[in-house]
């Protein structure tokens, strides 16, 4: 299929679910959630879109779908943003509006309209390439991952010459790396059987039904209050 280079519109969808029914993910401050996203999908004019989200907690998500949609414009129409010099000029540009500033793009709403706009850019310039994500950043050059990053309030303690030279110095390594991570998968945790007072039971076949798809779950577990625990 040829993958065409032009971002044709950018979907927006409320997605919520009554977790509040049951207080899932309910804490001290915030005691009746219902989990939710805006949701955003890039199209292009034939090629494969690409996904991004911000997480709610469902009232105020139309508000996050708003913010969102107040970006299409420097999306729709143009270019695909497929390589590190593209992704970095989409990330300044979304961050540097001159009158959506004003309403915070480093904080809150519009940071993270922002965000799930540019996790929905880097979807679609990884899909592009045939690669998830983390294979599309590993396979970029030293020089291209520094370009990436926005280093105005990061200079005093790392520059971006110092960051080049951390990441020259790791590079005959990378390989090996990549190759053990394709094989093994990544080392991880969640918190959710414990936050969502998940008993063994369904955590563990959330696990399993979870293999094939994504890295294997090594190890499960509960801790002591969660219900049906046992211990």
């Amino acid at each position: 299929m040829a993958v065409t280079d032009t971002v044709t519109g950018l979907e927006v969808h409320d997605v919520r679910f009554p977790t509040s029914r049951r207080l899932d993910g309910s804490d001290a401050m915030h005691p009746d959630p219902d989990y939710s996203a805006a949701y955003v999908v890039l199209r292009t004019d034939g090629g494969p879109p690409g996904h991004g989200l911000c997480f709610t907690l469902g009232r105020g998500t139309e508000v996050m779908a708003a913010a969102i949609r107040a970006l299409a414009p420097y999306l729709t129409g143009r270019p695909v943003p497929a390589t590190a010099a593209g992704l970095a000029a989409l990330h300044r540009e979304l961050t540097h509006d001159s009158q959506l500033r004003w309403l915070g793009p480093e904080k809150g709403v519009m940071q993270m309209a922002a965000g799930a706009v540019v996790n929905a850019a880097w979807d679609l310039a990884a899909t592009r390439a045939g690669l998830p994500v983390w294979e599309f950043l590993a396979a970029m050059r030293p020089e291209e991952l520094v370009s990436l990053v926005d280093f105005r309030y990061l200079t005093d303690a790392l520059t971006p010459g110092e960051a080049l030279d951390l990441l020259r110095a790791a590079a005959p390594g990378r390989a090996a790396r990549a190759a053990r991570l394709r094989a093994e998968g990544y080392p991880a945790y969640t918190t959710s059987p414990g936050w969502l007072r998940w008993s063994p039971r369904p955590a563990a076949g959330c696990a399993r039904s979870c293999r094939g798809r994504r890295p294997t779950a090594r190890a499960l577990w509960t801790p002591p209050h969660a219900p049906g625990s046992g211990t």
